[in-house]
Parts: C-alpha cells; sequence; structure tokens
C-alpha cells in the first residue's frame, strides 16, 4: 500500500506482507490507547449489523453507569 505509517486495529495484526512490520502505539508512559465509536440508523434491520453488534458488545462491554 505504500501507506507509509497506518494506525490499524489490533485484528489487522494477522496480515503478514513482505517489509509490513507492526509497532505498539506508546507514549512516555507505555502502551497508548484510543477509543473509537460508530453510529447507525435505528431502523436497520440488517442481520450483519445486529451480529457485529452482538459481537462488540462481547468482546467490549460498555462500561456501567454509577447512580
Amino acid at each position: 500500500m505504500k501507506a507509509g505509517i497506518s494506525l490499524v486495529p489490533e485484528s489487522d495484526m494477522g496480515a503478514n506482507f513482505a517489509g509490513l512490520v507492526y509497532r505498539d502505539l506508546r507514549d512516555g508512559t507505555g502502551p497508548s490507547r484510543f477509543d473509537f465509536s460508530a453510529d447507525w440508523l435505528a431502523d436497520n434491520e440488517s442481520p450483519t449489523l445486529d451480529a457485529f453488534l452482538r459481537l462488540l458488545s462481547e468482546r467490549y462491554p460498555s462500561p456501567r453507569l454509577r447512580d
């Protein structure tokens, strides 16, 4: 792709191409993490979207809000 530097999710780390090197995103205190979000239409009845949202909620549960 000749992109130089790219941010990719951890799930992409299985890709293996000549010259491709993965590095953790780090700062002075250690590994960094950044959050992301997604939006969709409430009336979207796509089975693929439903399966994807279930996968996300299982792997990355939302933090509980305090009362």
